[in-house]
Parts: structure tokens; sequence; C-alpha cells
């Protein structure tokens, strides 16, 4: 270990000035006989407070057998014994300690005194007689008050409650191993609290926990589930180099200052849903200690995030949120508020299955990350992610719509994404989610009957947008469509039939077609008149289909310009309305055209 991270050099326990303020009320408790009780203190206290039952004339036939211990306890008035509640046999049943007025709001033993200067080493001989006398069963100091916790690489081999316990002191469990479980809800460490390189066998529990200065978890092991729902860090908390090989549960807990997870890996479920981190949020490895190699922070399974609160910074640089084709790693920002979101950054970080639905993402730092790929697009996972997930419930269609998922919110995102790679100059990434949100408008459809849906997604103004030019991404794609609509009308008006404009045909006379070979009469120009009769000019040579067309492709191209001066004009009705139709094609695909051509060099694309 870091000699930074190595526990405070203990001192002979000192006598501090008796003071009320300094350590919390112990709690009594009347848990449930659960690995994880989690009633708040005001309930203990409640259940505490409440008076004894009173005893029965008559005991029912079948009564159960109890202890005498056990009746005894029950039986003793409070002026026989520490009234606070315990997991077995009842109520304390201690000697009350004689603690100076004032200090406890009513009388209690030595272990659950908040007397500063009770004798340490009397509590300290109480404390080793019930973990002699528990072996591998049952530990029981809940509501106690510690005036010194030293335990540095103790190994406990019983099950150890702390529920609502007190550290007035440094608790110094330093490389200790709990070899069952570990019960530290409620439990108030109101000076540092020290559990580097510690071992959890069992599952941990730190629900509602309070560390009023630092809590150092710095390579703690964690072979179960670890609970720290609703903990508060006042202090700086430091996870680094931990291992969770189950579920990382930080649910509700309070971050004021620093909360750095540097290396720390997630086997199982991280769930940080409705923490709130008013510092520093750090799972990079840049930030890892001094002489040592920084790793990053590592997220094997589901990463929760829902309803988190990012006060400050938050560094997310080659955090490792699983790996492709892991349908269960993705961290989920879902309704997860960053306040300061030019502070939060993403580098080097896989986000193919990141769900940031209903989350603000348009001023967040990301650099160099990859994103899941459609192709040769990137795509949001909101697209794809099974809507059985509990994750994706905001994805699910609102009632009455037949939509496959909310295409209104995942649109939403893409703008956002769209509108922050623009600012930072990515066109490519840009241009990327600019067809994200526009596919997303395309799918979603008013129509409830699949014919009217499926023509409404293929063939409305949206669909042909981006038939036509891929949303104004392509500029291949408008002029490919610009050639074969001028194709198209050269041979339809050339069936329709095109006829020489009075005055306009007159200079080209000597080289149009003539009617068998006779001067100053032009023939109409028409593949039927051609197949039928063919077409000659005056020197009575045959005018080939080639220059047939060329004469007709001319014309389109010139009602394509507007040009007012052609020598040839449409023969029928149905001529003048394909050059109607024509003019209003080519028109349009040519804006597409430039519209992709001035998008590509806004951005700066290639």
């Amino acid at each position: 270990m870091n000699d930074q991270h190595d526990p405070p050099e203990q001192k002979a326990p000192e006598q501090p000035q008796q003071t009320q303020a300094a350590v919390p009320e112990p709690e009594p408790v009347a848990a449930p006989k659960t690995a994880r009780p989690e009633a708040p203190p005001e309930t203990i206290q409640a259940e505490a407070e409440a008076p004894p039952a009173e005893q029965e004339t008559e005991q029912p036939q079948a009564a159960p057998q109890v202890s005498a211990e056990q009746a005894e306890a029950e039986e003793a008035p409070a002026e026989r014994g520490c009234p606070v509640l315990m997991d077995w046999p009842g109520r304390c049943g201690r000697p009350i300690h004689d603690a100076p007025a004032g200090v406890d709001e009513r009388p209690v033993c030595l272990m659950h005194s908040k007397d500063l200067v009770k004798s340490d080493e009397e509590f300290q001989n109480e404390f080793e007689r019930i973990l002699a006398e528990a072996g591998d069963g049952v530990a029981d100091f809940r509501g106690f008050v510690f005036p010194r916790a030293t335990y540095p690489k103790r190994r406990f081999a019983a099950r150890c409650i702390f529920l609502g316990t007190a550290f007035t002191q440094d608790a110094i469990f330093y490389k200790a191993t709990f070899t069952q479980a570990a019960d530290f809800d409620w439990a108030a460490f109101t000076q540092g609290a020290y559990f580097m390189g510690a071992t959890f066998t069992q599952a941990a529990g730190f629900v509602g926990a309070t560390f009023i200065q630092r809590a150092d978890f710095t390579e703690a092991k964690f072979t179960q589930a670890a609970y720290f729902t609703e903990a508060r860090f006042t202090q700086a908390a430091e996870f680094a180099d931990a291992t969770f090989t189950k579920d990382g549960v930080f649910r509700g807990a309070t971050f004021t200052q620093a909360a750095g997870f540097v290396g720390a890996t997630f086997a199982g479920v991280a769930d940080f849903r409705g923490a709130v981190f008013t510092g520093t949020a750090c799972f990079a490895p840049s930030a890892g200690r001094a002489g040592e190699e920084a790793t990053p922070c590592e997220f094997k399974d589901r990463v929760l995030f829902q309803d988190a609160r990012f006060q400050d910074y938050a560094d997310f640089r080659e955090a490792v949120f699983g790996e492709s084709g892991n349908s269960t790693a993705r961290p989920v920002f879902s309704l997860a508020r960053f306040e300061k979101p030019e502070r939060v950054t993403f580098y080097k970080t896989w986000l193919g299955q990141t769900l940031f639905v209903n989350c603000d993402v348009s001023k967040l730092n990301f650099s160099d990350v990859q994103w899941g790929r459609d192709g040769e697009r990137v795509r949001l996972y909101e697209e794809t992610v099974a809507l059985k997930d509990e994750a994706a419930e905001a994805l699910r269609p609102p009632e009455g719509s037949r939509d496959e998922r909310n295409y209104h919110l995942i649109a939403e995102t893409c703008h956002q994404l769209k509108n922050n790679y623009d600012s930072r100059g990515d066109p490519w990434t840009a241009n990327d989610f600019h067809y994200g949100e526009m596919e997303m408008r395309r799918r979603s459809s008013p129509f409830r009957n699949r014919y009217a849906r499926w023509l409404d997604q293929h063939l409305s103004m949206t669909a042909w947008y981006r038939h036509l030019s891929e949303y104004g991404l392509s500029r291949g794609r408008p002029l490919a469509w610009l050639s074969l609509t001028l194709v198209v009308f050269t041979i339809a008006l050339l069936c329709s039939g095109l006829r020489p404009v009075p005055g306009r045909a007159a200079a080209r006379l000597a080289s149009l077609p003539q009617v068998s070979g006779q001067p100053g009469i032009v023939e109409e120009l028409s593949y039927s008149r051609y197949i039928r009769f063919g077409i000659r000019d005056q020197t009575g040579r045959e005018t080939g289909a080639g220059s047939l067309f060329l004469d007709g492709f001319a014309t389109v191209v010139g009602i394509a310009l507007l040009q007012r001066d052609l020598p040839y004009e449409p023969a029928t009705r149905f001529g003048r309305l394909l050059a109607y139709t024509e003019l209003a094609l080519t028109s349009t695909l040519a804006a597409l055209f430039i519209l992709a051509v001035r998008r590509q060099f806004k951005r700066g694309g290639d």
C-alpha cells in the first residue's frame, strides 16, 4: 500500500473534555432478523423507547419455550439493566454506566453510553468477550459508542452487527477480514473510516451510514453484495482499486466532496440511481495515485445512473463500460442531471450500449468515444435496446401509438448530440446523429392502419428526403437522381412529341430534319414518327436515333435551366405537363445537391 493510504498512527486514547454534542445518541435497535436491516434511526428510536409489554397473568397452552436468560432480560425493569434493544436476548440488560449528568438522555450501559471519558479498557474487554462468545455466530454491537476502534488486520469470524453504531475516533479496519456478513447500517463515523484492503467475504452493509471525515475503501474487496444505499459521505470517499465481485449499490448516496473510483472493478451491477455527487466524481485513470500506474474503472455488468445528480466535475475518461456484444453491460444515464455539463468528460470510452434518453447531453464532452454502429453510421443504443428492459421504460411507445418505440425521445437525444458535435468541430459524427434524428422522425407515424403507416414511412416528404439525398448529407445521390430524371423525361417528351417553336427554329432549318427532304418544312420530333416514317434531313440522309435523343435531351436540359429560346416545345398537353413536372423535380434535386455541398463546407467535411 502506498504510505498515504496507511492508517494514521494511533496514540493512547486521550481524555477529552466532556461534550454532549460530540457523539450521536446511540440508536436502540429492534431490527428484523435479516441480512439487510434498513430501518431508519427514527424508527429504531421509537421502538427502543417503547415501554416493555406488561406480563400476562396466564400463559397460552402452546406458549413457546424461552431461556431463563431471555425471560429475565424481558422481565427486568430499566433500573436493573440497559434498556437498549438488541438482537438477542432482547434488551441489552448490562449494568447502567455512571455517566455525568446530561451526557446520556437516559441511563444506559457502558457500551451504549456517550461518555467520552469512559474506560476504553473496559469497553474493549467487553467487545472481545462478545466476539469470543459469538464464535462463528452473531456478534451484536448495535447502538454501541466506540471510544476507540483500531482493528487492523483483524479477522472477524462472527457475523458482526454494527447497526446504528457510533465511532467517535478513527475507525481503523485496515486489511481486516469479515468472514461473515458485516452490518454497518446507519452507523456514524465521526472521524476517519479506514477500510483499505479490507475483505468482506459475505454481504457488506453500509445503508444510511454517515461518514463525517474521510472514508477510505482503497483496494477493499467485496466478495458479495455491498450496500451503500443512502449513505452520506461529507468528505472524500475513496474506492480506488476496490473490487466488487457482486453488486455495488450506492443508490441515493450523497458524495459531498470528491468520490474516487479510479481502478475500481464492478463485476456485478453498479447501482448509482439517485446518487448525488456534489464534488468531483472521478472514474478516470489519469487521477491515479502518485508513483502508481493508474487503471481505468471497469464496469462488467449494468451501470445505473438514473436520476443521479452531478453538480461538479464528472470524469469518465477511459472508463470501461463492458464490451461490445455484452447485452447487459451498459451505463444508463436516463434522467441524470449534469449541472455543469462542460465539466463532464467521456474520453476513449465505449458507449455502444449507453442510454442517454431524457438526459441533456448537448454540452457534455465526448472525445474519441465509440458509439454503436449501424453499417457505416453511428447509432444510439436507444434504437435497438429491448423494451422489456427496465431501464428502457421511457422508450416504450406512448399509449395509443402504433410506433415500435418512442421515436420522439430518441430524435431529441440525436438532435442534442448533433448540436454537440457540430459545436466541437466534428462534422462527421454530427452528420450521423442528424441522419439518426431524421430517421426517427420518418419512422414515427400518426396512422394506426398498417398500410397507411407503410405509405407514410416510405412515401412521405421525409421519406423522399431520405431517398433523394440521405437527409441532405449525400452529394452523389441527388446528382444521380438528377441524371436519371433528365434521361427519363427526354424519353417521355420524345414519346409525347416535340414541335418546333415558330421563329426560333428558322436559323436551324438547314440542319433540321425535313419532311421527305423538302426544305423549309420541319418535322415534329417524336419516336413514333421516327419509327413509322423515319426522319431525313435535307440531304436525304436519315436522322439516327442518337441524334434524335440528343435533340430531345437538349430540350429537356433547357427546360430545367429555364431557357426561353428553345427551338422545340411539347407538342401535346401531356407533354407540357411532363415539362412542368420535370422542372419541379430537377429544381428540387439541384437544391438538394447545393444543400449537401453547403452542409459539407459549413461543417468542414470532405
